[in-house]
């Protein structure tokens, strides 16, 4: 592959050249050509000379080209109009070029022809686009053109002219003649052609962030709730006048987008104080202004051009951002690119804006360098021509650095402002969200946001962590005996004491009136000395305490002995267990027989309740055996099967509270009836409150009509905010319900029954705990068949 350069000056000399070319061209067999054309130079009839020859000489070879705001040949700036014959050595490689008219075309319907035209034909590797300065966004073309196979590059420019102000642009084919309104697009490929392409900015970010809180498609109208245009003039102190667009060119923003960091100039400042840019900024996104950082632009071309170098091209074409050339004030407009010359023949032009895809996605730039560099067959490797080392340097204006004067003032005032605003406000903020008033432990909010962090670890380090809840043993007596004075006393020395325990080892939490927690990494021998200092902190405040302090303590080690990671939930239940059995021990020796007695009315009470209906009889026993069959099953510890099915049999004491007309009534419920029947789980659980059972089983009560979708009642949890024991209750309550007699229906069939519980998982019940009920199935419905046996049978036993 390789090109052969010719400079249009005078129509004679250039029909010669070629003349003398086209002999070259036959004796070497007429290769696959084509012909691009590169002019500062817009109107037709000058360009129309040139169009003629290569057509009179060359007929059947394809020509295109584009306006400029100068060309490169060979990485210097040369004439006006620059030709260059594309010459391709290997028959294997193909090109196609097309041309779209936007007056004609919406771009979607321009991008999509693009991309099934590259899908029909899958020897394409790479795609080269001229577009003309329009009055719309790029974005619609660059998500449109997405869409092709991601391993074709995408590459080139916004065509311009001299005036890079100006909106005058064109592009000329021999397929579609000259317009200032089309894109050109030409498709390169070929199983020998092997293409890369690259870019360079070197543009670094200045200043804060600034959010993009107004945009509609290419037009900004707010940064950070101010017209786009004041960013420039408070900072920069850029006027909104007919300078602006040279002068904002020295401060284009920099903005993330599809992973890609872009340079985005503002083509112009309008009246209302917004601007125009080549292609859309999203609303909510983050832009900042940048400046050209000469010692980075040398060090990136540097870097690339030895990469290009491995490469090997045999041809290169060269988009450069018109604005560059005003970077370099002092120097030659291609002087920045010196280090490519010499390793390839390279065509290119000045252009508007840029294009390179990355990342699988197509982005418009501005102030960008973009190579595309192509070869046909291996890489040859070989020396590039030795050029002049580019400097470091650039000469500094005192526009500029009066302009970078005002930013950096400007900027480090308002941040100094902002900061010591927001260190205030942080700190009370931190203060009030998340410590407790009394003690100056962390709340419960703090409590939530570390379980939470825990919960989102991954499996390996969340299995270190411990928790540990703690109970003020007689806070309620204390308070009720002595005032709330005395009960504040005993939970600032509590919280002192656990602080001193477990305040190095862990965070600790006041969790609820009389409720405390710890969690920590602390290794598992190390726990056992925290308890033990604990309780002498407890014993040397009770030495001189006018009230006595006492602390119930529940261990849990997030991973069980067999290595299983617990739920979140379920950790935290078997520490309140733990911290439950331990309070228990604290009661027994000061209790009398009057808490056991109760407890035994009010077992009494619950068969006198079911006595009163034969449809309801024997109810809570079957609750409670299905329970403990469904909580074995689950694997739960003794300790847990056993609360949960002594909280299965007294599930329904709160019907004791009920209304009999309401609770035998044969028909249809009224709403208001139903309203009372759904305060039984709350009456219940204040019955249980008085008689000294555990706060974790009166929980089990109280929630045991809750349904896993947060449709439940009487407090609508959802999935595992519901306690284990509620959810295990809720499906062996449903099976007793449906297959026993009611005085408004008949049972129901153990078939209907167990349809009934694969059609609510996920819905009424635990979709895990209900696949264990159904794994088991034969073993529930031989312990209903042996709770009927000697009664009348109130179920249809068709399995």
């Amino acid at each position: 592959m390789k090109n052969k350069i010719f400079a249009f000056k005078d129509a004679v000399e250039f029909e010669n050249e070629l003349f003398l070319f086209s002999k070259w061209y036959k004796e070497h067999g007429s290769p696959t050509m084509c012909f691009q054309i590169h002019s500062a130079i817009l109107e037709p009839e000058k360009l129309k000379p040139v169009w003629d020859i290569l057509e009179r000489v060359f007929p059947n070879v394809p020509w295109f080209g584009n306006s400029t705001s100068g060309n490169i040949v060979d990485c210097e700036q040369t004439v006006d109009i620059s030709v260059s014959a594309i010459i391709f050595e290997r028959p294997t490689t193909r090109f196609r070029v097309f041309q779209y008219d936007f007056s004609r075309e919406s771009v979607g319907g321009i991008a999509n022809e693009i991309v099934k035209e590259a899908d029909r034909n899958p020897w394409v590797k790479a795609v080269e686009i001229y577009h003309c300065i329009s009055p719309f966004s790029t974005t619609a073309l660059c998500e449109g053109l997405d869409a092709m196979a991601p391993d074709i590059q995408v590459f080139g420019g916004i065509v311009c002219s001299p005036d890079i102000t100006s909106p005058n642009s064109c592009v000329f084919s021999s397929v579609g003649g000259y317009s200032k309104s089309s894109l050109l697009v030409v498709f390169y490929g070929g199983v020998d052609l092997h293409v890369d392409s690259r870019k360079i900015s070197g543009w670094k970010p200045i200043g804060r962030n600034f959010h993009v809180t107004r945009s509609e498609g290419n037009v900004l109208y707010e940064l950070g709730g101010i017209p786009a245009y004041e960013v420039y003039n408070k900072y920069l102190n850029i006027k909104n006048d007919k300078n602006f667009f040279y002068n904002a060119l020295e401060f284009p923003m920099l903005y993330e987008h599809n992973g890609i960091s872009i340079v985005r100039a503002a083509g112009a400042s309008n009246p209302d104080g917004s601007l125009t840019m080549s292609s859309d900024i999203d609303e909510g996104s983050i832009v900042r202004l940048s400046y050209g950082e000469p010692q980075l632009i040398v060090q990136r071309i540097k870097e690339e051009s030895e990469k290009c170098l491995q490469f090997a091209p045999e041809v290169q074409h060269i988009f450069s951002c018109a604005a560059r050339k005003a970077f370099w004030s002092q120097r030659e407009p291609t002087y920045e690119i010196s280090p490519f010359k010499g390793l390839a023949s390279s065509t290119g032009f000045f252009s508007h804006g840029e294009f390179l895809r990355e990342k699988g996605h197509l982005n418009q730039h501005n102030i960008t360098l973009v190579f595309a560099s192509m070869r046909e067959g291996p890489a040859v490797k070989h020396e590039p021509v030795k050029v002049e080392d580019i400097q470091e340097g650039m000469s500094t204006r005192l526009p500029l650095a009066a302009r970078m004067a005002t930013f950096i003032r400007e900027t480090s005032f308002e941040l100094e402002q902002i900061n010591s605003k927001l260190r205030v406000m942080n700190e009370h903020l931190q203060d009030v969200a998340t410590t407790d008033a009394l003690t100056g432990l962390e709340n419960r909010l703090a409590f939530d946001e570390i379980l939470k962090m825990i919960s989102q670890e991954d499996a390996e380090s969340s299995g270190t962590w411990t928790m540990v809840l703690m109970d003020v043993n007689g806070l309620k007596y204390a308070n009720d005996t002595f005032g709330h004075q005395a009960g504040d006393a005993l939970i600032m020395a509590a919280a002192k004491a656990i602080k001193g325990a477990y305040g190095a080892a862990g965070n600790c939490f006041r969790i609820g009136g009389d409720e405390f927690a710890v969690v920590t990494r602390a290794p598992l021998d190390s726990l056992y000395p925290l308890y033990s200092n604990l309780q002498k902190n407890i014993e040397d405040y009770n030495k001189e305490a006018l009230y006595h302090l006492s602390i119930a303590v529940g261990e849990s080690r997030l991973r069980s002995d067999s290595g299983v990671r617990k739920s979140i939930s379920d950790w935290k239940m078997e520490a309140d267990l733990n911290m439950y059995r331990d309070k228990v021990r604290f009661h027994k020796p000061m209790e009398n027989n009057e808490s056991q007695n109760l407890k035994d009315l009010i077992t009494c009470l619950i068969s006198v309740e079911e006595a009163k209906d034969s449809y309801t009889a024997h109810h809570s026993e079957r609750v409670r055996v299905y329970t403990e069959l469904l909580a074995r099953s689950l694997g739960l510890s003794e300790g847990s099967v056993s609360l949960i099915t002594h909280a299965a049999h007294l599930h329904d004491i709160g019907k004791m509270g009920i209304n009999d007309n309401v609770l035998g009534k044969p028909g249809k419920l009224t709403d208001d009836e139903f309203s009372i029947i759904k305060q039984h789980p709350v009456i219940g659980a204040k019955i249980l409150m008085q008689s000294n059972y555990t706060h974790e089983l009166v929980q089990i009560v109280l929630h045991h009509h809750e349904r896993y979708d947060g449709r439940g009642y009487p407090e609508g949890l959802k999935g595992e905010e519901i306690p284990i024991g509620a959810r295990i209750i809720a499906i062996a309550d449903s099976i007793d319900a449906m297959t026993s007699k009611r005085v408004y229906r008949d049972a129901m069939s153990l078939d209907y029954c167990k349809k009934e519980i694969e059609k609510n998982l996920g819905v009424m019940y635990d979709p895990a705990i209900g696949k264990v009920a159904l794994d088991h199935w034969d073993e529930i419905v031989d312990l209903l068949l042996k709770m009927q046996s000697g009664r009348p049978k109130v179920f249809d036993d068709k399995k």
